[in-house]
């Protein structure tokens, strides 16, 4: 666990999404928690040590399902805090925000017992939800909350303006390839020029390790890349299934294949699913 400020903790080195945690007065607030049932007991177990009213409150940033899995193991009465998009997916059922993708990796990877307390856990629905902002004033901290979408609809921020601290939740993605799977592209670089306004020192991405801003203005070069080529593609007159298949767009995939075969054609079939919904982005702005 990183110390980031005087009351602002995080920890980067579990499997999938980033989580952070803050001591308040009221208690310790989460900032999502880790998918493995035996890390999301370790965190708790770790970051109630730091307040003698341990965990109160859980803000979920996302309801994909390295967001919203290991909530099924947070204990006590802790108050889980999400956008209104994260109820209506879990509302759906399992499959809707990918629980099941960790369940067939951790499978995969040889976690059979892991995977079998996921599959069999019920993710509760968040009790306070939010459209686009919300914020907790939780002395000494406030919690400006923000869904700036991009990554998906439900993608959300959280700004801690005492402690110059974002967690920016899969806003920001420091690592060789974003996730794909619901991203709508020209809203995700809005977002990221939002993040470089910020008056900021730190940021706790979604993926990988803390940064500064840099981080949101490489993706968002990143991003902008890829809108560059679909343009370039839409404007030679492909239609989607041969311009989504333009070879331009290989260097934006990067999978870890070590998670196994599933995980891999997981990320395959989501990269495509991200260009597929940027080639209606550019034909619709055409």
């Amino acid at each position: 666990m990183k110390r980031l400020s005087e009351h602002l903790y995080a920890e980067t080195d579990y499997d999938w999404a980033n989580v952070g945690a803050a001591v308040t007065e009221s208690g310790v607030v989460l900032l999502d928690c880790p998918v493995r049932p035996s890390d999301s007991r370790k965190w708790q177990e770790e970051v109630s040590a730091l307040s003698p009213l341990g965990v109160r409150y859980l803000i979920a940033t996302d309801y994909h399902g390295d967001h919203t899995t290991g909530s099924s193991f947070i204990e006590g009465d802790v108050a889980l805090i999400a956008p209104q998009y994260v109820y209506d997916e879990i509302s759906k059922g399992d499959n809707a925000f990918s629980k099941e993708i960790f369940v067939k990796t951790l499978r995969d990877l040889g976690f059979t017992d892991e995977a079998d307390e996921i599959t069999n856990a019920a993710v509760p629905l968040p009790q306070f939800c939010f459209e686009d902002t919300l914020t907790l004033h939780l002395p000494p901290l406030t919690f400006e909350i923000h869904r700036k979408g991009g990554h998906s609809p439900a993608c959300t921020s959280v700004l801690v303006p005492e402690e110059g601290v974002l967690f920016a939740g899969d806003v920001v993605i420091n690592g060789p390839s974003p996730g794909m799977r619901d991203a709508f592209v020209r809203e995700w670089i809005e977002a990221l020029a939002w993040v470089e306004s910020l008056d900021i020192e730190t940021i706790v991405p979604g993926h990988g390790e803390i940064c500064g801003k840099e981080a949101a203005t490489e993706l968002k070069n990143h991003l902008s890349g890829m809108m560059e080529i679909m343009v370039e593609v839409v404007a030679g007159g492909k239609q989607k299934a041969e311009a989504v298949e333009d070879p331009k767009f290989l260097k934006y995939f990067h999978a870890d294949d070590s998670r196994g075969e599933y995980w891999l054609q997981q990320r395959k079939d989501t990269f495509r699913d991200g260009l597929e919904r940027l080639y209606d982005e550019v034909v619709a702005e055409d």
